[in-house]
């Protein structure tokens, strides 16, 4: 198992093209579509204070996609195919490409999460380039757990991991976030113009840790 501390993280759902979703996802995965044609983009960016490889900044882009039923009693909320990971150092994405199968972009970021009273604000650059500002606003605070599943490949491999989020958690469907893209390598693979600039569903962490379990062939 692989577990890394945060001291603050956001995740926020967006519509993007199901064009651009079939395009992304190996063919024995297929997206969750919100309304026809319209599937869903999950951005996610962590400051983790510790891991196996130090603290790092990450940014995390991914298709959702049905989860499938493990070995917990629980069943995982959702499904993720993270189709690019960016992090702040040489030593985190070697961890998340060989030990969590998770595709790298081979450039540092530069991440800063910028709080305020009720928001907090991402903004990831590279190569002094922008790549994406992301804003997620406050709601109720609870401490809480969540269950997901990353889905990854490995040639022909079909893999899957279970991960466990823990922490102080705000979450709402008021979509009072924000969402900018910029044109950068980071972001080819999507349409820019067809992924919403506000969230349907928007998520923000803090103090708690993630626990990646053991790859899994399926």
């Amino acid at each position: 198992m692989s577990k890394s501390y945060f001291s603050t993280g956001v995740s926020a759902l967006f519509e993007m093209s199901t064009s651009d979703a079939d395009r992304i996802l190996p063919p024995h995965l297929q997206p969750i579509e919100v309304r026809p044609q319209r599937s869903i983009l999950s951005v996610t960016a962590f400051h983790f204070r510790e891991s196996e490889v130090g603290p790092y900044a990450e940014l995390l882009l991914s298709v959702v996609v049905p989860p499938v039923v493990g070995s917990w009693e629980r069943h995982p909320k959702a499904g993720f195919y993270p189709f690019l990971a960016a992090t702040s150092g040489v030593e985190s994405r070697r961890h998340l490409a060989h030990t969590l199968r998770i595709p790298t972009d081979p450039r540092d970021i530069d991440a800063q999460f910028i709080e305020r009273r009720d928001r907090i604000e991402v903004r990831v650059r590279a190569e002094g380039q922008p790549v994406v500002d992301v804003t997620v606003t406050q709601h109720e605070w609870h401490p809480t757990t969540h269950l997901l599943q990353s889905h990854m490949i490995d040639g022909d491999l079909r893999l899957k991991a279970d991960v466990q989020i823990s922490g102080h958690y705000t979450m709402h469907e008021q979509e009072r976030g924000r969402l900018r893209l910029y044109p950068h390598p980071m972001t080819s693979a999507l349409t820019i113009d067809e992924v919403s600039t506000y969230p349907f569903r928007e998520h923000w962490l803090k103090e708690g840790f993630e626990l990646f379990h053991p790859v899994e062939t399926l």
